[in-house]
């Protein structure tokens, strides 16, 4: 079977992946020059390092992702740097931190160990977790993570220093819009789960060499073509001239709309095409930084506390001269989800607002900084609200199917969701 793939990020090489394996052949249009989607790689002349378009950080929860790469042959020890769920402020204020103990006793450090927590509002984790098991981890329809909180009596300080920061962080989405059951979600494949499965992930080579080119490496690959239109045949497809027996439509819901919209010239499916168009987003920004000497701060990943009001927005700073074997050297990223309020400011403002925010919170003194650079994704992902209604990767046409973090999958729009619905959408066709 020839399949046609629109679109050669995550959900479409995992789709083109789960495609060879069962002996079926993959052609690949990819409008950008480059495979990668929004976890694409970066030429920084400024930094002169060729870097993620973001810092990601995957969850030892995310098995198909890791499984798809241990499939490829990835060296996972030298590929990315490995560590126990440790949420540590910059300013060592606060700290959450599971044992190194097989589960579920890797939950008592947070309850034993916390920092910067009364130890009576500890067990308002336990609650939490108790609340989500007794009802099978399912939240009521509609239901906000901050209603879930307050449901669940959350103390003011874990709402502020980690509810809010790992809300932010997973579904980049604020609390009051957030939807509980994907928020639910996260938590019962992580918290909820095994010692591997709380452990973070941070790459310690770019994303594309990690596996999206191994992966597309048997497809056929068409780079630079932009596909507006596909063209039923009697039996299957056409796009651009290449005759296909079924379609994966794996672009980000904007481009899926529009497609679609040109397929169904006659409006006989617009109720189904209308609701592609449903979806708000959210940016997400990345600073990279470049100091004249490796950072002191033997922490890999430190949590800021951002001016919710400011240009001082920085969320997470990582260190990768803590991390053996980064490919990144000495440099530093921080991360600003949700960074609505940074759209149209300077981003010269922007990074010395960051700078000085680093330089106040954290221990170790920063080196000076020779270079930089703000990348920021205008839709990094969809909105992630309680009655967002995402279609699944059926559609109303035969042999054509959707893949993306945006199709119908357990999680919120993370790396880990589009691995998911690409592979489901190859499984579908075959």
């Amino acid at each position: 079977m020839r399949v046609g793939i629109i679109g050669a990020g995550w959900a479409g090489a995992a789709a083109a992946w789960q495609l060879h394996k069962k002996g079926h052949q993959a052609i690949v249009f990819e409008a950008a020059p480059q495979a990668g989607g929004r976890a694409r790689l970066h030429q920084s002349k400024a930094l002169g390092l060729t870097v993620d378009n973001g810092q990601h950080i995957l969850l030892g929860a995310y098995r198909s992702t890791l499984n798809l790469m241990q499939e490829l042959g990835l060296d996972m020890q030298r590929s990315f740097y490995r560590f126990d769920l440790d949420i540590y402020s910059a300013d060592q204020d606060f700290r959450f931190k599971t044992a190194p103990l097989p589960a579920p006793f890797h939950l008592l450090g947070p309850l034993f160990t916390t920092k910067g927590v009364p130890f009576v509002d500890r067990f308002a984790l336990i609650r939490l977790q108790r609340y989500l098991q007794k009802h099978q981890w399912q939240t009521t329809q509609g239901l906000s993570v901050q209603q879930l909180l307050h449901l669940t009596r959350q103390p003011t300080v874990l709402i502020e220093k980690l509810w809010h920061p790992l809300c932010i962080a997973a579904l980049n989405t604020p609390l009051e819009s957030a939807c509980a059951q994907l928020f639910a979600n996260v938590l019962r494949d992580s918290l909820g789960g095994s010692r591997a499965d709380t452990q973070m992930l941070i790459p310690l080579r770019n994303m594309s060499d990690l596996w999206v080119r191994s992966a597309l490496r048997y497809a056929q690959m068409h780079y630079g073509e932009v596909v507006r239109h596909i063209q039923k045949r009697h039996h299957g497809y056409s796009i651009h001239g290449h005759a296909l027996d079924a379609v994966i439509v794996a672009t980000n819901s904007p481009s899926c709309h529009k497609l679609l919209q040109n397929l169904d010239s006659e409006n006989q499916n617009k109720a189904f095409v209308d609701s592609l168009s449903k979806f708000d987003f959210n940016p997400i920004a990345t600073l990279y930084l470049k100091p004249d000497r490796p950072w002191a701060n033997p922490h890999p990943m430190l949590m800021l506390e951002e001016n919710l009001n400011g240009l001082a927005a920085g969320q997470w700073v990582f260190n990768h001269a803590a991390m053996a074997g980064s490919e990144l050297g000495h440099t530093i990223a921080v991360t600003i989800s949700y960074s609505n309020r940074l759209q149209g400011a300077n981003k010269t403002d922007v990074t010395k607002a960051i700078i000085e925010q680093i330089q106040a919170q954290c221990q170790e003194p920063l080196p000076t900084i020779i270079a930089s650079e703000l990348i920021t994704e205008k839709r990094a992902t969809f909105v992630a609200s309680p009655n967002l209604h995402r279609p699944t990767l059926q559609t109303p046409w035969p042999k054509l199917v959707l893949a993306g973090d945006w199709v119908q999958n357990p999680y919120p729009a993370v790396l880990e969701g589009a691995v998911r619905s690409g592979i489901a959408a190859a499984n579908a066709l075959v």
